[in-house]
Formats: structure tokens, C-alpha cells, sequence
């Protein structure tokens, strides 16, 4: 019969069916390895139970339908991508119309943790010891026979991994934030039709 080959998913209290076939078509994933063996299968039921997001779940059980995944514009970047490692699949797979939405989340995320860096309170700067231990030269640093590059090299790495260690690391984090905010805006502004310039074909004139 016909039931013999279908599945029931319970997704967040949401219930998907389809066919046992149609979630072997993307092997090595947590939904084309399922068997009633597992303990989330209800045998009562006879549906496997998933505490999981509803929505982006029926993006991801389109992608087994159709071969194409897209981004739910209802999540947020960061759950989109925790689900999708959950069910054992990758952002990558997403279609190219969707590459511009996830790129721009992408930048959004690094702006944020830029910003979470600019922190003003240096009570907890490395310094010191500590600091060249963090290169393996503690050694080298009490001994007072650091070269010119060990002493270089962690003002270097402070300048980019410490926004608030000096006025010239918080300078380069700025022009870091201004960068990704002008690159997202950018991405936004292409896809208004106002802000785009109209291909000119040209027209051979007749001699």
C-alpha cells in the first residue's frame, strides 16, 4: 500500500508527511538515516518527533522535495544556519537568489561582534606577562631577550584584536564598522530597482 512508504514528521508540534524516498535523495543527513529504532520515533503514532523550528523545517523538507533550498526571510542568519547544521546540511547549498540575504546577515553579524569588541572598560587588558605567553615567549620576555619582531608582533595583533587597548586600535575598528555598514548597504541598495542603470543595447546605424 501506499502508506507503507510514507513518513510522518513532527517538527515542533507541526506535522510534515512525505515519502521514506524522497529523504534518501540527500544522503549523510539526519532526515536520509531515520529509522523507527530511535528514540524519538512514537510507535503509538508512528511519526518521528523533532523539538525543533517549524518554519525553517519545511524550508529544509523543500529542499529534499525540490533539490532547491532557499532562506526564510522569518529567521534570523545565525538560527537559520543552526538548523540547517542541525538536519546536516549547509548554507552553501542555498539558491544564488538567496546568497545576497545571507552575505548581507553575514556582515550584519560581524559588525556586531566589532561592536561588542569596542568595550571601554580595560580592566581585563593583557598585559605583560601575559601577553607574551599568549606567543609562547614568556620565557624570551623575562630573560629581557625579546628581538624587535616579539616585540612588534603582539602590538600588531592588539591593534586588530583589541579595539580597546589604544586610540589607534579603536581608529582601525571604526573604519572596520564603516567599511561592513557601507558594504551592507550597498548589497541593499542593489536590489531597488531605482538605484540600478538600464543596460543600453547598441544599435548598428545603417550605412
Amino acid at each position: 500500500m501506499d502508506s507503507e512508504y510514507r513518513i510522518i514528521l513532527n517538527v515542533g508540534g507541526v506535522r510534515h508527511e512525505t515519502y521514506k524516498h524522497t529523504l534518501k535523495k540527500i544522503p549523510a543527513t539526519r532526515l536520509s538515516r531515520l529509522t523507527t529504532s530511535l528514540a524519538n520515533y512514537d510507535p503509538v503514532l508512528n511519526e518521528y518527533f523533532f523539538d525543533r523550528h517549524p518554519g525553517v523545517f519545511a524550508q529544509v523538507l523543500n529542499y529534499y522535495r525540490t533539490g532547491k533550498l532557499h532562506y526564510p526571510l522569518d529567521v534570523c542568519g545565525p538560527l537559520f544556519e543552526e538548523e540547517l547544521k542541525y538536519w546536516g546540511l549547509d548554507s552553501s547549498d542555498c539558491e544564488p537568489c538567496c546568497w545576497m540575504t545571507l552575505s548581507a546577515t553575514r556582515d550584519t553579524q560581524e559588525v556586531l561582534s566589532t561592536l561588542d569588541k569596542l568595550d571601554i572598560d580595560t580592566s581585563d587588558k593583557i598585559d605583560g606577562p601575559e601577553l607574551y605567553k599568549r606567543f609562547g615567549w614568556e620565557d624570551d620576555y623575562h630573560n629581557n631577550s625579546l628581538s624587535k619582531w616579539q616585540v612588534l608582533k603582539p602590538k600588531i595583533w592588539r591593534l586588530f584584536d583589541e579595539p580597546s587597548s589604544s586610540t589607534a586600535a579603536k581608529i582601525i575598528a571604526f573604519i572596520s564598522v564603516v567599511v561592513l555598514i557601507t558594504a551592507i548597504t550597498v548589497f541593499c541598495l542593489k536590489t531597488q530597482p531605482g538605484f540600478r542603470i538600464p543596460d543600453i543595447e547598441a544599435v548598428p546605424l545603417n550605412r
